[in-house]
């Protein structure tokens, strides 16, 4: 027959990079996970209870797909990376390698992709525990409200008009695309003045707020202008510690603007 065609990742604010086709133990149509992330960027390990185990197929072969019904993994999306970490029994004796988290399009619930350490295997109903590397974990946060903060930096030195469009805040050169542009002659200029700024706000230890706005969507304030989103965030901008913003260039429609931080625990 036809090959399965291999999905490629796709833009990272959009959706989160999906398995081609699940073959389930059950039907997953009822199924939801606790998005225990949303309320704590620093809690790095939670308990929970297996509701699926099922086999996905990705581009690098069929990997085995844990759906819980909490858990503090991210999953890959909204221009963020997943987590990594692993899935044990609480005595230990089972152990499952998480490589790669994500949620299916339009589904409630997060899959947990990996491979078991040996050969023992979850079975549904089963109670886990769930830790997740931290140190990652801090540092896509601090990448993720880093970006943030170049909006504010981008309204308080008065260029209100560029709308944000997309970010991609992973390790391998981050960035924030705007609808909008800056003017070839006026880029450095304006790179000098979104440095200082951003270095404003950071020394000015500002609190990060999350919160649902009345449409129940989940709003993140870093520096002063807020806007949705689904990422893991600092606490304070302080905690973003140093950011560079290195180019602004055009990227077809768009201006894009790319950022380094810098003192980094990685």
């Amino acid at each position: 027959g036809m090959a399965t065609p291999v999905a490629v990742i796709p833009d990272p604010k959009e959706a989160p990079l999906e398995a081609i086709s699940s073959s389930a133990s059950g039907s997953k149509d009822g199924l939801s996970t606790v998005h225990l992330y949303y309320s704590d960027t620093e809690l790095y390990s939670n308990t929970a209870r297996v509701t699926s185990v099922h086999e996905v197929e990705t581009s690098s072969g069929e990997k085995t797909a844990l759906v819980l019904d909490e858990t503090v993994m991210h999953p890959q999306g909204g221009g963020q990376p997943a987590d990594s970490g692993v899935i044990s029994s609480f005595d230990g004796s089972i152990k499952f390698e998480v490589s790669h988290v994500q949620k299916p399009k339009g589904c409630k619930y997060i899959e947990h992709l990996g491979t078991y350490v040996d050969d023992k295997r979850f079975a549904v109903g089963d109670e886990v525990r769930v830790e997740i590397d931290a140190v990652k974990r801090r540092f896509h946060a601090r990448l993720h409200s880093a970006g943030h903060l170049l909006d504010s930096a981008f309204t308080n030195i008065g260029m209100m008009d560029l709308i944000p469009s997309k970010g991609y805040h992973f390790p391998d050169g981050p960035y924030v695309e705007y609808i909008g542009n800056v003017a070839a002659e006026k880029r450095d200029d304006v790179l000098r003045q979104l440095n200082k700024e951003a270095e404003r706000l950071i020394q000015e230890a500002i609190p990060v707020i999350v919160a649902k706005n009345e449409k129940g969507d989940r709003m993140v304030n870093v520096g002063g202008t807020e806007c949705a989103c689904g990422g893991t965030h600092v606490k304070n901008t302080a905690d973003i510690v140093g950011i560079t913003i290195t180019r602004i260039k055009k990227s077809k429609k768009n201006v894009r603007i790319s950022y380094l931080l810098t003192h980094c625990d990685e």
